[in-house]
């Protein structure tokens, strides 16, 4: 069991810093436009996405340090990312936004299904169960 905590605990803290990293391109001026994004016309386009992901960042990281405790936070989290990347691929955001919209796209999916499927895993409990942090 403490092997399975451990992997979950990996990939949740994975995804913490993959969510600090895009809150790093979001923020640092010309950041987006190295990865073909136009820069909005306004700061604040830049900044609220920046916001969200950095809540994520610390609510992941804090909920690694306590999966059994706090499962509910990265698996509702995993499920974001599946819906994001699931609508972001299927309407072709990439073919407007360019590549960095398809490795977030690509990237959210795979640690989404993997932290759903991981924390099922060392916990041993039902989806329902953790959505519901029962």
């Amino acid at each position: 069991m403490e092997g399975k905590i451990s992997a979950a605990k990996l990939i949740i803290r994975f995804a913490s810093l993959y969510n600090a990293s895009a809150l790093a391109i979001f923020l640092v001026p010309g950041a987006l436009t190295l990865f073909g994004v136009e820069e909005p016309y306004s700061s604040f386009w830049r900044v609220l996405p920046a916001l969200l992901a950095s809540f994520g960042a610390v609510t992941l990281w804090i909920s690694s340090n306590n999966i059994v405790q706090f499962a509910a936070f990265p698996v509702w989290n995993g499920i974001i990312r599946i819906v994001f990347a699931t609508i972001a691929l299927a309407a072709g955001y990439h073919q407007i936004m360019g590549a960095f919209i398809l490795l977030l796209a690509v990237g959210d999916l795979l640690i989404g299904i993997l932290t759903i499927t991981l924390v099922k895993r060392a916990l041993n409990k039902s989806i329902i169960h953790l959505l519901a942090n029962k």
